[in-house]
């Protein structure tokens, strides 16, 4: 598993994070006190030139560049972004945070070379039955000219790119929980808008937890004994592809269905491992609808078939979408019991 932390710019409050880097303390510390110990840098937009008939002409394109840090003395450049692109600097995210949340980071740290920066705070527990889930805000800002940035509710305690994949694919607003807001670096007011959202989060965050502990628990009454109900679930989140369509050329239907059966394997597949951790040690909640969506989870988050790299599925692939199914299925399962 990598983490890809930039050099060793991680902060952790009370707790380690399993790949070791950067500094805890038990004593909680704002946003700038933990930027004052990564060291500070910038960002600047350049005009970007190309040649054109021998001669150096402008563009209308700009690159992204990091300034130069204590442990990494050179110059990067990130993306590539229009004129209207405005810039959240660091050191402005970390204002935005002390002045509108008051809180304690949780975590914080900067990824790559220092192209998307993360800080996470806690929020109240969520109590279900004695199993605790734990909510945090979860800010991303990027600075590659592809990643915005990002206000999200998780319950992942995100320490590196891995586990921001999870919070983020975790934070689903029909959980309660969810990308609560987002904004484009050409927005003038971004910045702003930004601060905004994160004194409503904080200010709502008792609120959306007692709406998610509500959900939870009407899912963890619910009991899932007989296979046969499960399976009905299962089929689904996890439905068969179509047949090949009449209309398709004679000559390529061996294909299309080739293809078709390469599918039906991993959906099979797909619904035995579902089953076997919902049935056997893979959750602790067995039995109940609560119990299926943690194993749906778990399942999407850690194992399963994908053809691209597990952090870009989780967030934008079919493991976000099965997801998603999966807490549609089940609740609308759970709300006719």
């Amino acid at each position: 598993m990598a983490h890809n932390i930039f050099g060793n710019r991680f902060y952790g409050h009370r707790e380690e994070a399993w790949h070791k880097l950067g500094f805890v303390t038990q004593e909680g510390m704002t946003a700038n006190d933990v930027i004052d110990v990564f060291g500070r840098y910038e960002f600047v937009k350049r005009p970007l030139l190309v040649q054109l008939n021998g001669e150096i002409a402008d563009t209308d394109d700009y690159a992204i560049i990091r300034t130069a840090t204590k442990d990494d003395p050179i110059e990067r450049s990130f993306g590539y972004v229009t004129k209207q692109y405005n810039i959240i600097q660091p050191d402005t995210i970390c204002d935005l945070f002390d002045t509108n949340v008051n809180q304690p980071v949780e975590t914080m740290g900067t990824l790559g070379k220092g192209e998307k920066l993360f800080l996470t705070w806690k929020l109240p527990v969520i109590d279900i039955n004695g199993d605790e889930i734990k909510m945090y805000g979860l800010v991303v800002v990027g600075y590659d000219g592809k990643t915005g940035a990002n206000l999200h509710l998780a319950t992942t305690r995100t320490v590196c790119e891995n586990t921001l994949t999870i919070a983020v694919s975790e934070a689903n607003e029909n959980l309660g929980t969810g990308r609560v807001w987002s904004g484009r670096h050409n927005s003038k007011n971004v910045a702003r808008n930004l601060g905004i959202w994160m004194e409503h989060v904080q200010q709502q965050a008792e609120q959306q937890a007692e709406i998610t502990k509500n959900l939870f628990l009407r899912m963890d009454d619910v009991k899932l004994t007989a296979k046969e109900e499960v399976d009905g679930l299962l089929a689904q989140i996890y439905p068969m592809p179509n047949s090949v369509p009449a209309y398709y050329p004679d000559k390529l239907i061996g294909e299309q269905q080739a293809r078709i059966d390469e599918r039906i394997a991993e959906v099979e597949k797909d619904r035995s491992l579902a089953y076997e951790l919902f049935s056997g040690a893979g959750t602790q909640i067995k039995d109940t609808a609560f119990g299926l969506m943690n194993a749906i989870t778990e399942y999407e988050n850690y194992g399963g078939i994908i053809k691209k790299p597990i952090e870009y599925s989780v967030v934008f692939g079919n493991r976000n979408t099965n997801m998603s199914r999966a807490f549609n299925v089940i609740n609308e399962y759970v709300q006719v019991r």
